[in-house]
């Protein structure tokens, strides 16, 4: 019985850690990522041009609205830059923010990780988006 649950435990330990990961290889980032909260969805795509577009629908009326903008990999923060029109539609709370069509001045940076093998981008904390299809 001992040497069962030592197997098991050695099993859990291995499937958490090839399961969960940060390392997320360029490569890899391409392609289109959703986001679903309460007040609206998002649709993110990361081109390999280094182009992203974003396109967020509002669910009280269904208004779309996109924008277009830059993106890079930055390795030494291990992070998703979005350099210039990225819209940050909810605030802390996950609330709407009432001027999320003015694009931030600065730089967005996403996260991005993997999760039982899927691409998310973003913390669980905020807005996750999650890999849906490849560029």
């Amino acid at each position: 019985m001992n040497c069962f649950l030592k197997m098991c435990t050695t099993l859990l330990m291995f499937f958490f850690l090839t399961s969960c990961s940060d390392h997320v290889s360029l490569d890899n980032l391409y392609g289109t990522y959703v986001a679903d909260y309460k007040v609206a969805s998002e649709q993110l795509t990361l081109n390999k041009d280094g182009t992203f577009l974003q396109k967020v629908t509002l669910k009280s009326n269904q208004k779309v609205d996109i924008a277009k903008g830059t993106w890079r990999y930055d390795l030494e923060m291990q992070g998703l830059v979005l350099d210039n029109n990225f819209l940050v539609v909810v605030d802390g709370l996950m609330r709407l923010n009432p001027d999320y069509l003015q694009p931030k001045k600065g730089i967005a940076i996403l996260p991005p990780g993997v999760f039982f093998g899927n691409i998310r981008l973003g913390s669980s904390e905020g807005v996750l988006y999650k890999k849906i299809g490849q560029e």
